[in-house]
């Protein structure tokens, strides 16, 4: 049997779904691939007013704090000592770094001249926050690479490699937390500059701190969501006790936020905030998740079961998604003048979302993300998980 059978043999063992985001994935290298083809011009509606689209606003802007669960679950088991929840870090890393290594991928493809994305690394421009950002998520997509290659060395019995990682453990930890809190806040520095552009919902000094405090939510809320779906669809174990220690933890962080949000409307705002229907629904629309999922992680009820849990933390992602597309995009429309994302931006944007599911099913698939401990004595079959999403 040729390669090319025993791969399409071993796609058509997948479950629907899973060939249903292959099928999603070539469609967005597709029209990726007629991006270059064609260039930015004749293939998307950005323009002088809009040059940043939905591959700024959501690919990246958007993206990067729903992968902040590594750095978020890392901090609080290593820095806060809370080992219980040991277990879900595996699967956040690998969350992590499919989210950071496909906003790479976003990037590329929104630069005019994408064959020119190494000059960061080379010419650096201290002053600019887009060279600070780019830079850490370089370097935390390395940590997150590196973190990564624990199950794939325990998969393949890479035993000195293994040990080599593991005494670097705790410094990846450290270096994730500082690096993530660096790019996390300085997402929020780039819109500092549209001082006159942004509305003055949206826009005050505070911006990096708010966008760090809210990825830090969301990132909790992306482990529950995640650990959720493995059980119910992947035939994961319950992690339901561990959950609700995260879902604890929720209210003090999304309260926090909420507070600084209010507070900097009030004292860091000189201009009219309601003025316009539209942002005022927005906004109204944004606050109210984050108030609703404030109110429901407040509750042993929500808290304790595992559907509830899970739709709180969905109001709460969707909140967080449109904040950021409120920064990014809506708070600096001109409603005479809407920017619509064109097909080829869409469709480039559905496949990288249906990459970071694919990839995590088939990590999940092949390798012991889901092993919890040191496993150097087991042998490579037994560190294998169950295949995931393996039948029709």
């Amino acid at each position: 049997m040729s390669a090319t059978q025993t791969i399409l043999k071993e796609v058509k063992s997948y479950h629907w779904f899973v060939q249903f985001m292959i099928v999603l994935v070539l469609v967005g290298a597709a029209a990726a691939i007629y991006r270059f083809a064609f260039g930015l011009g004749a293939t998307t509606n950005l323009s002088d007013t809009y040059p940043w689209g939905l591959w700024v606003a959501f690919d990246v802007v958007t993206a990067v704090p729903l992968a902040a669960g590594s750095f978020t679950l890392g901090a609080i088991v290593y820095c806060f000592n809370i080992k219980k929840l040991e277990p879900l870090i595996r699967p956040a890393i690998v969350t992590g770094f499919l989210g950071y290594s496909l906003v790479c991928v976003g990037l590329l493809v929104d630069l005019g001249q994408p064959h020119k994305g190494w000059h960061v690394l080379f010419f650096w421009n201290l002053h600019s926050p887009m060279f600070e950002v780019a830079m850490c998520v370089f370097a935390y997509t390395t940590v997150l690479f590196l973190e990564f290659l624990e199950p794939v060395g325990e998969k393949f019995g890479w035993k000195f490699s293994l040990k080599a990682l593991r005494k670097i453990h705790m410094p990846l930890v450290i270096a994730a937390a500082a690096i993530s809190t660096l790019h996390q806040s300085s997402l929020g520095t780039f819109f500092l500059i549209a001082v006159e552009k942004l509305h003055a919902l949206w826009y005050n000094p505070l911006l990096p701190l708010l966008f760090w405090m809210s990825a830090i939510s969301c990132g909790m809320c992306i482990i529950i969501l995640e650990a959720t779906a493995c059980h119910k669809w992947m035939g994961q174990p319950n992690e339901g006790v561990l959950l609700r220690t995260l879902a604890k933890i929720l209210p003090w962080t999304i309260g926090a936020y909420i507070i600084v949000r209010v507070l900097s409307l009030i004292f860091l705002t000189d201009n009219v905030l309601f003025d316009d229907p539209t942002t005022t629904k927005l906004f109204a629309a944004e606050m109210g998740g984050f108030l609703v999922a404030f109110f429901m992680f407040c509750t042993n009820a929500v808290r304790n079961n595992d559907s509830l849990r899970a739709l709180a933390a969905t109001i709460l992602v969707f909140a967080l998604i449109l904040y950021r597309f409120n920064v990014s995009i809506f708070g600096m429309m001109d409603w005479n003048n809407i920017y619509y994302p064109s097909t080829i931006e869409t469709l480039v944007t559905v496949g990288i979302l249906a990459a970071h599911v694919l990839f995590f099913v088939l990590i999940a698939r092949y390798f012991p993300i889901f092993v919890h401990g040191h496993e150097e004595e087991k042998t490579v079959t037994e560190n294998s998980t169950e295949p995931a999403f393996s039948h029709n």
